[in-house]
């Protein structure tokens, strides 16, 4: 994603794109890495669903999840007095540190220790992190402050490479005062046209699609639906996933997309799970504009549900999207789903009514 984005902006006439958002689990490793900053084995972090990727920013190992707010700002730092990396680091610390001072917690810097820290009974400790890349004055990757993350992952690595210190949430610091997701985000949003002096024009009118696991008992327990794209549809592995159309809620369209692309009615229940997501430029049908330049980035709001079938539902295919389906387990389905959104839908079903 972040890789389109500076591919759209490198000719020096488009605005910089800001990301701000949260990650699945996930540890990253950066070029200064070493695998024995990951104090857990590999069938460990499979059995917890936490991955792990090596990626190109600077600094070792830390950790992303729900509950902390991770910015990437894919900004051209060239001309105009911004081609300074200190100063970008800068900026991006006093964002974290205002946001802190929003909710009533003093953060700071300490020399030879990036990121902003909070002094506790503990020692100081790490409340935002900092790490970017530069390719030819364009940034990627950037800071992850910790709103409210589950802070026994920051126990299993050696963070950023520093055993000596710890590290905190305002969650640990403010207890039930602490903001919500939301709030903090908006904040550090906010800061963040502040101190890198930028005028905010954020992303409106996201296209809205819904997704719907499909599912039955069968003779050995739940059985997922899931059906192959058509190859000029992609060719991926799915439920049943479709758009809102315009004065369609999505409730109404979960239930209308299902019956098109199955001929299935059942009992539609919301899942705890609403996800934002790009939308892959090669996948979409307008990705040029007519110029044939690249077009701005898109991105599309999902509600994900689920749907229960009778065992002995016959499945009627739309073979206009699809060219073949079947039930599945959910370990199956989980091997064959392409899309991030979509596996954590399917595992918070699972999580929620079967374990």
């Amino acid at each position: 994603m972040q890789d389109a984005m500076v591919d759209y902006i490198r000719n020096g006439d488009r605005p910089d794109q800001i990301l701000i958002l949260e990650h699945n689990p996930v540890f990253t490793m950066g070029r200064s890495a070493s695998g024995a900053d990951i104090h857990l084995t590999e069938e460990f972090l499979s059995r917890n669903g936490l991955e792990v990727h090596r990626i190109n920013r600077g600094g070792q190992v830390t950790y992303h999840g729900p509950g902390q707010i991770v910015v990437y700002p894919v900004c051209s730092l060239r001309g105009g007095g911004r081609q300074s990396v200190s100063r970008f680091v800068n900026a991006l610390e006093q964002a974290m540190i205002e946001t802190a001072r929003d909710f009533g917690v003093c953060a700071e810097r300490i020399d030879g220790y990036p990121g902003i820290w909070v002094k506790t009974k503990r020692g100081p400790e790490k409340l935002g992190a900092v790490g970017i890349h530069l390719k030819k004055w364009i940034s990627t990757h950037g800071i992850a402050f910790n709103l409210a993350p589950d802070m026994s992952h920051f126990q299993q690595i050696t963070p950023c490479g520093i055993s000596e210190l710890g590290v905190c949430s305002l969650g640990t610091i403010l207890g039930e005062e602490c903001p919500t997701w939301y709030e903090a985000s908006e904040s550090l949003a906010d800061h963040l046209t502040e101190t890198l002096a930028i005028e905010a024009m954020p992303v409106e009118n996201l296209s809205q699609s819904i997704s719907a696991t499909v599912w039955r008992y069968g003779t050995n327990g739940p059985e997922i639906l899931m059906m192959l794209r058509c190859p000029s549809e992609g060719k991926w592995w799915s439920s049943v996933t479709g758009m809102v159309e315009a004065g369609e809620v999505p409730e109404a369209a979960a239930h209308r997309e299902t019956m098109e692309e199955t001929g299935l009615r059942g009992k539609l229940v919301p899942l705890d799970f609403k996800h934002t997501f790009w939308i892959d430029p090669a996948l979409a049908h307008n990705h040029l504009e007519k110029s044939g330049e690249l077009a701005e980035p898109c991105f599309n709001a999902e509600t994900c549900f689920q749907m229960e079938v009778p065992a002995g539902s016959q499945v009627v295919l739309n073979s206009a999207e699809h060219s073949e389906y079947r039930w599945c387990t959910p370990d199956e389905a989980l091997s064959l789903i392409q899309w991030d959104g979509s596996r954590t839908a399917l595992k918070t079903l699972i999580s929620n009514y079967w374990e």
